[in-house]
């Protein structure tokens, strides 16, 4: 062991850490990087098997269901991985939100999580696109008609940007090449700046990062069981081939703040819901000054808004699908 260790320099895993970031709530983001890992070993299987052509992507998506059991299950751990990373990192924020972690010198830090979780965003979105089932007909709807707005930066989502590749074909490499790699690159800014920076721990008890990893280790394959009990007892729905011109479905739960603002606002709710989100996300660590005005005001807003969120998906849930594009 001595000599693994000498010639893999696990001793740097030696360094000193606060004692109480060995707590649950300071595991967070590590929970949701496994929870990541699990979503590219198992998108890179899936790859494998699915056919991004807009005529043959839902037949073969309903070949792995039906004729690929072993498949089939991993498409299931993939949809759910994604669904806990999403919530993993969005609990990681409130939690460094709540104790101000992103106060200086960590604001780099905090911005790259709100990046993380903006990419989470369009990888789920991106992911269920690829379905082509009805579900995914309208959600590309509404992103071609919300992109319209937005002029330049709407472009590359518009039918018409390229006349050789098809919106699909675009959005299948959003998801396996573009959005990964954008990640991955967050991902290794955000672990360097932990390393440097610290963790946002108080009190003068120190613990070694090696200690840190055993119990870390034990929440990771927790979250990766629950994940595969989920996947094995609630698979992913699939529906029918979509056809555009209609609405009769909802989003997935991750995007169901956004379809309540639409059903209060429109289109105008729809665009404004996640730049409102982001916005006040983004302005966390500059309105949040030890010794501002705005100090207090911030929290609240912060709370404010996470009650707006819950309260909206659980509205969106509950309430009748409603016609929002024509």
């Amino acid at each position: 062991m001595t000599l693994l260790s000498s010639r893999l320099a696990l001793g740097a895993l030696d360094y000193p850490i606060p004692a109480r970031a060995n707590r649950l709530d300071f595991m967070l983001g590590a929970l949701t990087l496994a929870a990541l890992t699990v979503l590219a070993v198992t998108g890179i299987v899936l790859t494998q098997f699915f056919n991004p052509s807009p005529l043959d992507a839902h037949s073969s998506v309903q070949a792995i269901i039906t004729t690929m059991p072993l498949v089939s299950y991993l498409r299931d751990v993939h949809a759910w991985s994604a669904s806990a990373a999403v919530i993993l990192v969005f609990a990681h924020l409130s939690t460094v939100f709540w104790r101000r972690g992103y106060r200086n010198p960590r604001e780099a830090l905090w911005w790259s999580g709100v990046l993380l979780l903006a990419l989470l965003f369009g990888l789920s979105f991106t992911g269920s696109v690829l379905r082509s089932d009805q579900e995914a007909i309208e959600a590309l709807a509404h992103a071609v008609a919300g992109s319209a707005y937005m002029g330049p930066l709407g472009a590359p989502l518009q039918p018409g940007f390229s006349n050789s590749a098809p919106s699909l074909a675009r959005f299948y490499a959003m998801h396996v090449s573009i959005f990964p790699l954008l990640l991955a690159g967050l991902l290794t800014l955000h672990l360097w700046l932990i390393r440097h920076l610290g963790v946002s721990a108080s009190g003068e008890a120190r613990a070694t990062f090696r200690s840190h990893l055993r119990p870390m280790s034990a929440f990771a394959l927790f979250v990766v069981g629950v994940v595969a009990g989920v996947a094995l007892l609630w698979p992913t729905d699939l529906l029918a081939p979509g056809v555009a011109g209609f609405e009769v479905t909802k989003p997935s739960w991750a995007f169901l703040w956004i379809y309540a603002a639409e059903n209060l606002a429109g289109t105008t709710g729809m665009l404004l819901a996640p730049i409102v989100l982001f916005g006040f996300l983004a302005a966390v660590p500059l309105a949040d000054q030890p010794g501002s005005k705005l100090a207090g005001f911030t929290r609240a807003a912060g709370a404010t808004l996470l009650t707006l969120l819950v309260a909206s998906i659980v509205y969106a849930w509950i309430a009748p699908a409603q016609v929002h594009l024509h």
